[in-house]
């Protein structure tokens, strides 16, 4: 999950770089498109890495992961404006992030 959530991130992060008409800027926030591409690709980066941590066992990549997830969730909120439909999509899987890593990831299983 957390790697369709990476890439999600990194088609959004890419498709607001390159092609921007399939977003509505005049709707964010805050900044403009390029800024948000940037900051969808830098947490698709981190949300790999913190994958390959989740797929070796590591505590550590359970507890960062939640806490990744809950970012992601938060920055997807304050884009929403420009693609509401994606930001939905990401939101539920962000939420089923935060769900399997809280009920199935606990420390005690590593």
């Amino acid at each position: 999950m957390f790697l369709i959530a990476a890439t999600f991130n990194a088609v959004y992060g890419i498709s607001a770089l390159v092609n921007d008409d399939y977003f509505r800027a005049d709707e964010l926030l805050f900044g403009d498109l390029s800024f948000w591409g940037v900051i969808y690709l830098i947490i698709a980066a981190i949300q790999f890495v913190t994958a390959l941590l989740i797929f070796g066992r590591s505590a550590a990549g359970v507890v960062v992961g939640i806490a990744l997830a809950m970012l992601n969730a938060t920055v997807t909120l304050l884009s929403i404006g420009a693609y509401p439909v994606w930001s939905i999509i990401v939101l539920v899987v962000d939420g089923l992030i935060i769900y399997g890593l809280t009920v199935h990831g606990t420390v005690e299983d590593y």
